[in-house]
């Protein structure tokens, strides 16, 4: 976690922006935008348990609605949060999963945040060293119009060779 923050905020800060913000609507779908411009739009959240998906997409991972926080944190300060409220029936049990979106007040950074509660994340087939377990944030990879430039990275495993 404390490494994505680091990373938002260099990247942030290299880009010059003057606002950074984050729009929720009440179907779970989030937007990011920099100086009031669309930079990302939220994909489907997704969670891996039992040898099985459960996706938003698909609506294995309900939405039920959203909730609000707010908070201080001694090194970045205030924060406001908008909390995506999730149900998984598994195992004849429905679970509460929590998506957080945090958006700092007294700097321009955005922090995600996926809540699982007690939920065992186990599996009878172990997924790849290079696989994950959840989705979220998720981003659509789009290009809005032919001078769009943006570019991403994604952080990956080093699989070691035999």
């Amino acid at each position: 976690m404390k490494l994505f923050v680091v990373l938002s905020l260099c990247i942030i800060e290299c880009l010059s922006v003057d606002y950074l913000q984050v729009s929720v609507d009440n179907h779970g779908a989030y937007n990011l935008s920099i100086n009031g411009q669309i930079w990302l739009r939220s994909s489907h959240t997704a969670i891996y348990v039992d040898d099985r998906w459960y996706s938003s997409d698909v609506n294995t991972l309900k939405f039920e609605n959203l909730s609000y926080a707010q908070g201080t944190d001694i090194y970045l300060g205030a924060w406001n949060e908008t909390q995506l409220n999730y149900d998984l029936f598994h195992n004849g049990t429905h679970r509460k999963i929590i998506g957080s979106i945090r958006q700092w007040i007294s700097i321009s950074a955005i922090t995600f945040h996926l809540n699982t509660g007690e939920l065992p994340m186990e599996s009878t087939v172990p997924l790849e060293m290079y696989r994950v377990r959840t989705v979220f944030p998720g981003f659509l990879m789009e290009q809005f119009d032919e001078n769009d430039n943006r570019g991403y990275f994604t952080f990956h495993g080093r699989k070691d060779e035999k």
